[in-house]
């Protein structure tokens, strides 16, 4: 696989050189702009896809030191983008399309949620590089760039235009959840710019947001019995408040409450993640960040699990939660395999949780 790296990207002539962090967002970017159609073609080019995944492969080479020395969590992050961009140019040999094009969206997803845990919201890009692209591309590229304003412009042009589908409907109602329950963590903001888009939906989806939007009001109310995760402004605050107080509050919440409420409680979680990343408290973050995915079903941000874990146990096996991020883990791994024909582990996922077993145990 790396021969054919090693000429994929003499082939396109690109170089090694000591480019800036932004530069390289900057080309990563562009690079995924010109793949973002093509995952949503009927019969994308798969030329087109694999060349650029070269580069994209060859841009975060470049990016590790820059990245890696970043937070925990975008540390875990990193390392699962390489882990996919490695799988995704493996399934790029073989000639099934359906596969490569998911897994280089997957890998795409992840860059969005590597942003969303820092928060920032940078416009790199502009409308020129992306007035090609329909209202739906525009604002998925957006929001996977962290450019949310532009994100959230194209979002409401979508439900404005003759383009829309179900599934891209939800997709996108669930961006605006992410912007703005979790990342500008602001209540009031996502209230609104969800209530704007009510009438646009109907049905089952026009229940959920309703809820989205129920629980958002609460929680902007100073005198609402809704207490907010945004209020802990310390880990083992919001630790306690998690394995406490939370319980209790979520039997008083529907599932779609609940949905809005751990979008804000992970954008809670992510933050304090930010802020002090040499904690040696970083363990309890990781656990509940791993929860949070459960809680959401897996819907926003993809198989970072199994990796905020992994993670968990390895760095700080001395840790108290160490031992509970082994048991989240192995209860991930039991709803993985587990079907109509019964629980069937994998002899390499087995021996997977005896090494984190035993990392903990010192056997």
């Amino acid at each position: 696989m790396r021969v054919f790296l090693i000429a994929a990207v003499a082939a396109i002539g690109l170089s090694a050189g000591a480019s800036s962090i932004n530069e390289l967002m900057r080309d990563i970017g562009d690079t995924m702009l010109r793949m973002l159609p093509a995952l949503h073609e009927e019969a994308p080019d798969r030329t087109v896809l694999l060349e650029n995944l070269v580069r994209l492969d060859y841009l975060f080479d470049e990016a590790e030191a820059h990245l890696t020395s970043r937070p925990v969590a975008s540390q875990v992050t990193y390392d699962l983008i390489q882990r996919r961009l490695d799988e995704a140019l493996e399934v790029g040999q073989r000639r099934n399309i359906d596969l490569l094009r998911r897994s280089i969206a997957e890998t795409f997803e992840l860059c969005g949620s590597c942003h969303s845990q820092d928060g920032v919201s940078r416009p790199a890009f502009g409308v020129s590089k992306i007035r090609e692209l329909d209202e739906y591309l525009a604002a998925d590229f957006s929001y996977l760039t962290r450019d949310y304003g532009s994100a959230l412009t194209s979002i409401d042009n979508y439900f404005e235009s003759d383009e829309r589908t179900l599934s891209r409907d939800q997709v996108m109602l669930e961006r605006v959840l992410s912007i703005g329950g979790e990342i500008y963590a602001d209540p009031s903001f996502t209230a609104g710019a969800l209530r704007n888009l009510l009438p646009d939906v109907s049905g089952r989806t026009k229940e959920r947001v309703d809820a989205w939007i129920h629980v958002m009001e609460r929680l902007d109310d100073e005198d609402s019995a809704l207490q907010s995760p945004l209020t802990r402004s310390s880990t083992i605050a919001l630790d306690e408040f998690l394995g406490n107080e939370y319980f209790a509050i979520s039997s008083t919440l529907s599932v779609d409450e609940q949905e809005a409420y751990w979008v804000v409680i992970r954008g809670a979680l992510s933050r304090l993640l930010a802020q002090d990343p040499t904690s040696k408290e970083v363990p309890r973050l990781l656990y509940w960040l791993a929860v949070s995915d459960r809680a959401l079903q897996y819907r926003y941000y993809n198989a970072l699990s199994t990796a905020y874990l992994e993670r968990c146990i390895e760095s700080y096996p001395s840790h108290p939660y160490a031992k509970s991020c082994l048991e989240e883990y192995e209860f991930l791994v039991l709803i993985n395999f587990s079907g109509s024909g019964g629980t069937r582990v994998p002899l390499d996922v087995q021996d997977r949780i005896n090494e984190l077993r035993a990392a903990i145990t010192g056997g």
